[in-house]
């Protein structure tokens, strides 16, 4: 790991201290962890690695697939539930024989808009991390929320979802109705039976908590450890959390 070496200012360099201390960090961990997070990427070389070749598809090529599927599933006799359009599928033809190019938009609708590659892969961080808190406080015993020493402890650490109301975290929540329902993060199956939706945006502050995650979970596995985070562990990540404050009441350790 290389050094840089920053220049700033007294008052802000105070503030940095200070947010440092407040978080049990050191100084250099603290600055790294913002740094993570505004830019909003790791080491690619310790954290999960992107997908080999990002695989793109114009709105075109996407309802062309959708149709092949579609028609390779009605062959087996799995047919929609929505009403056939025969009358639409019928003026498709006419309008691609003769070539009205005018047409072709709508026989080409833009579907949802993509969720890129990055969105995709944050989106299976977010869900980690939510998951490795999750069974850690498990492993902390009847108390656990309350023996990480943080206030509202457990809203900081359990996954609520998305926004709706913003494009990008409505996208997210899809995604994330979606993993669930194939299979994967199953521990999440209750949220995505009521409902995805967190009524607030979130993705802020989910970042801010991973950056800080990141860094102790690559430790974590390093050390060959069982796959649970201490209750000092879990303190320092949800204390990345905007709003979070420590409560007396748990380990000061």
């Amino acid at each position: 790991m290389k050094a840089i070496t920053l220049r700033i200012p007294d008052e802000l360099r105070t503030l940095v201290a200070e947010a440092a201390e407040a978080n049990g960090q050191s100084q250099s961990d603290y600055m790294r962890q913002a740094i993570e997070v505004h830019v909003k990427r790791v080491d690619p070389n310790l954290d999960r690695r992107p997908t080999e070749k990002n695989i793109t598809l114009t709105s075109y090529e996407r309802a062309s697939l959708i149709l092949q599927h579609q028609t390779l599933l009605a062959a087996q006799g799995h047919l929609p539930e929505r009403p056939y359009d025969s009358e639409g599928h019928e003026r498709a033809v006419e309008v691609l024989e003769r070539g009205y190019e005018g047409e072709y938009p709508r026989l080409f609708p833009s579907c949802a808009e993509a969720l890129n590659a990055y969105d995709c892969e944050l989106v299976w961080d977010i869900l980690d991390m939510f998951r490795v808190i999750h069974f850690s406080v498990e492993a902390l015993g009847d108390n656990g929320w309350d023996a990480i020493g943080v206030k509202n402890a457990e809203w900081f650490g359990t996954f609520i979802g998305f926004d709706y109301q913003h494009e990008r975290e409505s996208q997210m929540a899809g995604y994330t109705e979606y993993l669930v329902k194939s299979g994967r993060w199953t521990e999440q199956e209750e949220l995505v039976k009521k409902g995805t939706n967190s009524h607030r945006q979130m993705l802020p502050t989910y970042q801010s908590v991973l950056g800080a995650f990141k860094p102790v979970w690559r430790e974590a596995v390093r050390g060959g450890r069982r796959p649970h985070l201490s209750a000092q562990e879990l303190r320092k990540i949800l204390l990345a959390a905007p709003g979070a404050q420590r409560d007396g009441a748990g380990d000061q350790a």
